[in-house]
């Protein structure tokens, strides 16, 4: 199968795996990989090519976004203060929590 999106081609050539498998696709910026799993997953439709009948097995995927989008305006301050309230003044959170994973340099992100 193959799919032309604007200016870029993708082609697919067919291949085996078995269902117990684990597969990571890692590449270079622009090479086909998000196109190729959407493919797969049949948020995609490949092209027709004439003389052949494509046909996509229903696969199950997982796969993560390129870009996060935020689901809060909140800075991790605001959160952890909403959430437990005067943190700062508890310093056995801070000791056991708040050092150890290091959130002091996260404070001022966005969550």
């Amino acid at each position: 199968m193959s799919k032309i999106l604007g200016g870029f081609k993708l082609p697919v050539i067919e291949g085996i795996f078995t269902d117990s498998q684990i597969i990571v696709v890692l590449g270079e910026n622009g090479t086909g990989k998000t196109t190729f799993i959407w493919l797969l997953a049949g948020l995609l439709k490949p092209d027709v090519i004439e003389g052949s009948d494509v046909e996509v097995p229903k696969f199950n995927i997982s796969y993560k976004p390129q870009k996060l989008v935020p689901k809060s305006p909140s800075t991790v301050r605001d959160l952890i203060q909403k959430l437990i309230g005067d943190y700062d003044l508890d310093s056995q959170f801070i000791s056991d929590v708040i050092k150890p994973l290091q959130i002091e340099q996260l404070m001022e992100k966005k969550v």
